[in-house]
């Protein structure tokens, strides 16, 4: 089977692809690369700055379509797949999936249904746009909500997108939520595939100090919730400056971050909606992440043993609580990481990962139109 992968994210896709193929299967990533952070795809194609930026990126994109043909499953991250404006986008999703036999679209972020999902259909408890019954008007939320409801083209293409796709994939609990809540006879779930360590991870026993770390993105500081996690882990340091270290990554390629990572005990990763790669990383070399992981996380998955993962609440001093056990109780984090591993394994391995998306995906006859849409 042939597959090809307009866009990623955090090398979710490019992940699968190694698995797929390691099964037999041929597959081509298109991306980005992720700017500064540096991510692993096949062919990048970025955007320079600037108008003769964007013409070069035009260029590359037109003399490549002749190549993007004949493929088996054609998958696209949403409206991530590209860095145009929406009616170009439109022209070459139509033109690309016109010209490959299946059509899928991968929700790998925020997106117009989970948006709609979140402020409308109030389908989770608390998200980047609520906490409980309130909803968040910081800049971030405002912003994403304008941008996704408010504005005609995102709208249309996103539901262009979803009607004449014939899957929809969700790859986290909320953005898998979201697409059932509309489309509920042509979405599924495939997890997020991680590639786990070639040697076993050696899990000692500890009596602390416990070892935090975290990843900063200045740009995305309310989005990943940073600005509330960061000061609860300073008072977590102030409060505990021999029990506690931290180590923080900030603005630093995507394998320096996993470099960084090594040796801690816990990952600070992100608030609002649940774990994704950079907690899956963590947790593949063992160490305990703190995290969104609402139940219905494992109830998706089907996992009624292994529950590793800290799951945050959305407020600082709930969140220093959280930490402040970890930091007392160092002795119970050996068996914290040996179930990160065991998750990870158990639900996330890339063949596995690789095998369920060749179950779901593969070719069989179109799935007309609707749901609940717009």
């Amino acid at each position: 089977m042939k597959v090809l992968f307009i866009g990623d994210a955090s090398n979710a896709r490019y992940t699968l692809a190694q698995g797929l193929r390691k099964l037999g299967h041929e597959a081509l990533v298109i991306g980005t690369g992720g700017g500064w952070r540096h991510m692993h795809v096949d062919i990048c194609i970025e955007r320079g700055p600037g108008k003769w930026g964007a013409i070069v990126y035009l260029l590359r994109w037109l003399l490549l379509l002749p190549k993007l043909r004949g493929y088996d499953i054609v998958d696209f991250n949403g409206l991530f797949m590209m860095e145009f404006k929406p009616n170009l986008k439109r022209f070459f999703y139509d033109y690309i999936r016109k010209r490959n036999r299946y059509t899928v679209t991968t929700v790998l972020g925020i997106s117009h249904y989970y948006v709609k999902g979140c402020i409308e259909a109030k389908l989770f408890r608390s998200s980047d746009f609520n906490i409980g019954s309130r909803q968040r008007t910081n800049d971030f939320a405002i912003r994403m909500a304008d941008m996704w409801l408010n504005q005609p083209d995102v709208a249309r293409l996103s539901r262009h997108m979803a009607e004449t796709s014939h899957l929809l994939i969700g790859t986290g609990y909320e953005y898998w939520a979201s697409l059932h809540h509309y489309y509920p006879e042509k979405t599924c779930f495939v997890p997020l595939a991680m590639d786990m360590p070639d040697t076993p991870v050696d899990i000692q026993e500890s009596e602390g100090p416990v070892r935090f770390f975290i990843g900063i993105q200045k740009e995305r500081n309310e989005e990943k919730g940073t600005d509330i996690l960061w000061p609860a882990l300073q008072k977590l340091k102030n409060n505990y400056p021999d029990k506690v270290i931290i180590n923080k990554a900030e603005n630093v390629p995507y394998e320096e971050y996993c470099r960084l990572m090594d040796n801690s005990d816990v990952l600070i990763d992100q608030l609002y909606t649940c774990y994704a790669m950079n907690a899956l990383k963590a947790m593949s070399k063992g160490i305990v992440a703190a995290t969104v992981a609402v139940p219905e996380v494992y109830e998706l998955l089907g996992e009624k043993e292994l529950f590793p993962m800290i799951d945050l609440p959305c407020d600082e001093e709930g969140i220093y609580r959280q930490l402040e056990q970890l930091a007392l109780h160092p002795e119970r984090l050996a068996q914290a990481k040996r179930d990160s591993v065991a998750f990870v394994q158990k639900h996330h391995h890339y063949l596995k990962v690789a095998e369920e998306y060749v179950a779901q995906t593969h070719p069989g006859p179109p799935v007309k139109g609707g749901g609940l849409g717009d």
